[in-house]
């Protein structure tokens, strides 16, 4: 974890306050409390100035970097310039020993020493050749050539924002602020984000207009003032479901690349903790974590008294079956409702109802001197773990005229359900069969929850776009998958998962988004992978003889998150919420349908849950319009 800003005047004559960068650099302190460098130029060609201090002079350009000491190497910041190269990196290169082999490096050439080398031996292209998380900006002074780049899928943030002839660049949203001319709201964004599920971000938008972020799989690149952007990475449509490796061989392989990918998540042995949820996904990778080290895994897990939200049992067993130390921690309503006061500032975006949870392993694990935590982000996108994957399988059956499969898909779903639940199934999966992705996410938009938002604001987000959604030459329910991937569900999650690790001093790895690992998830059948009403059936196979039988067959697995929608909002912090709807900040904002918003939130309180989600995305979006001096 660290955090990297700075900026360069795509002017030669134009310069700037050399403090501009340090109040950057200042906002994105907590990702990189242990050590800070300074780059700044005064001209174009001159040599740059490193120092952990910062002088006031005017600069054509700067660079910032903050270290979050991981406990493996010491920070030199020489090791961050090589041969008029300067490097901000923020993550991990988990492939770095085959890569110093390649390069001919010593053993003990640190991650950035490696990058540096790499860039020198094969340019742009190095990027393709790594295995890890990052967000990255290499200055190249000899040719006066800027460039950025972000990890495959996204798990490293990287934003920016042109501006009167200068490129500023940033971890995090908050610290672009500063500089930013006008606080101009993106209210397409912040419509989209509120009216559907897991969509904070959406290809380059931010709830910034004119702050956008580096996609993921994406370079960029400054030289004498022009700027380019390309993907160097995207998953290839012409390969989904490609795959003639047979069922057995294809979950054999599948534990290969699933089993190295944990292994070089893993790189430091003192320091590695990981997420335990009693699921699927955390318990194999404690199984296979468990097989690589000497001593006892530490686990962190949360829990609730609510029986959708309480998997004691399950994670007792996980701990008990492989001899880990276990750590349950159950946050209160009250740390909740702190957690979304102060997290939505370190967020920069409105905080999901899960975060507090999510906040609280973070905190336990660095207070118990870890640094890196292992979970199992991105399962569920490659191996169709989601319920709406279900609708769009059978809408692929019915399109394939595979009415023999589709019926007995039907048959094993209705033994698990009740009729009316039948009906919803089929009602979907024929809405998946008719419309394109977009129109179901305009769909979820228009009906699945109320409209909380002024005429006003309405008017101004009104030509959203979802057409990033629509991929016709796949099937639907690959198409769901990759739009899980890259535009709604994942890159919200790893948003939030960045986030909560930073705020904590921690970094966050994810074995699942290993790129190989996903292509093949994406190769394989959708027979692979669904197998009604469960999904991850290739994940099953593959994992079956590492977790304890029960695990590996439950029906019940419980979301991650808190009680905070369905039962706290309605008891324990019920007056605050109250406090916030009759405030005069949110009743003069000019964001809110006033009337709509209380009578939705008086049938919540007489026991109506359908508002509930609703309900919280207002209060937190409120609050982050509070937090960020917007209303």
């Amino acid at each position: 974890m660290s955090a990297i800003s700075g900026f360069i005047c795509l002017n030669n004559e134009k310069r700037l306050p050399a403090m501009r960068l340090r109040e950057m650099s200042d906002l994105g302190a907590h990702r990189g409390p242990d050590a800070t460098v300074f780059f700044t130029w005064q001209e174009a060609t001159a040599e740059a100035s490193a120092s952990d201090t910062i002088k006031g002079e005017p600069i054509y350009a700067g660079l910032s970097y903050r270290h979050l000491d991981l406990g493996t190497e010491h920070f030199n910041p020489n090791i961050l310039q090589r041969q008029g190269l300067y490097l901000l990196f923020d993550g991990a290169i988990y492939n770095a020993q085959e890569l110093r082999a390649a390069l001919s490096l010593d053993a003990d050439v640190t991650d950035p020493q490696l990058i540096l080398n790499a860039y020198q031996m094969w340019g742009d292209e190095f990027v393709n050749r790594l295995i890890g998380i990052w967000a990255l900006v290499i200055w190249d002074s000899n040719t006066q050539r800027l460039f950025c780049s972000r990890d495959r899928f996204g798990s490293k943030p990287l934003c920016y924002l042109i501006q009167d002839q200068v490129f500023y660049f940033a971890s995090e949203i908050k610290q672009l602020l500063p500089v930013l001319e006008t606080k101009e709201v993106n209210a397409q964004m912040l419509w989209r984000m509120n009216k559907v599920s897991g969509m904070h971000l959406y290809q380059d938008q931010t709830p910034f207009r004119q702050i956008k972020i580096l996609e993921p799989g994406q370079n960029l690149s400054i030289q004498r003032g022009k700027i380019q952007k390309e993907y160097y990475y995207r998953l290839n449509t012409e390969m989904f479901e490609t795959s003639q490796l047979s069922f057995a061989d294809a979950a054999e392989y599948y534990l290969e690349l699933f089993r190295e990918s944990v292994r070089l998540c893993a790189t430091e042995p003192e320091e590695i903790t990981c997420a335990l949820s009693g699921g699927l996904d955390s318990t194999a990778i404690l199984a296979i974590l468990s097989k690589l080290k000497s001593q006892p895994i530490s686990t962190f897990s949360t829990w609730f008294e609510d029986a959708q939200l309480d998997e004691r049992e399950y994670i007792e067993l996980a701990n008990n079956s492989f001899n880990a130390q276990g750590t349950l921690l159950s946050p209160t309503a009250e740390e909740a409702w702190q957690s979304l006061l102060d997290a939505t500032w370190y967020s920069d975006l409105p905080l999901g109802s899960g975060c507090s949870a999510q906040l609280s392993v973070f905190k336990a694990a660095r207070k118990q001197g870890f640094k890196v935590l292992i979970g199992g982000q991105g399962s569920d996108e490659l191996t169709a773990g989601y319920r709406h994957a279900q609708y769009r399988y059978l809408a692929d059956l019915a399109h394939g005229r595979q009415f023999p499969q589709f019926i007995a898909s039907l048959k094993s779903i209705s033994k698990a359900k009740r009729p009316v639940e039948l009906i919803s199934i089929v009602a979907k999966s024929g809405l998946s069969l008719l419309f394109p992705e977009s129109q179901l996410y305009r769909q979820e938009m228009k009906h699945l929850h109320f409209e909380p938002f002024s005429s006003d604001f309405l008017e101004s987000s009104k030509d959203a776009d979802m057409d990033a959604l629509d991929m016709p030459e796949t099937s639907r329910l690959s198409s769901f998958s990759y739009n899980m991937v890259y535009n709604t569900t994942l890159q919200t999650l790893l948003h939030f998962e960045d986030r909560m690790s930073a705020m904590a001093g921690m970094q966050s790895r994810s074995p699942f988004l290993d790129y190989r690992l996903v292509e093949l998830a994406f190769s394989l059948p959708s027979s692979y992978k669904l197998d009604p009403p469960q999904g991850k059936r290739i994940h099953r196979a593959a994992i079956q003889d590492m977790v304890p039988k029960p695990i590996l067959e439950r029906k019940d697995k419980a979301i991650f998150g808190t009680p905070f929608t369905q039962r706290w909002m309605r008891n324990e912090l019920k007056d605050r919420v109250y406090d916030i709807f009759t405030s005069s900040s949110f009743r003069r904002s000019g964001y809110w349908n006033l009337s709509k918003i209380m009578s939705r939130w008086q049938s919540y309180l007489n026991g109506n849950d359908k508002d509930a989600q609703m309900l919280y995305q207002v209060v937190a979006t409120h609050i982050w319009l509070k937090t960020f001096n917007i209303i």
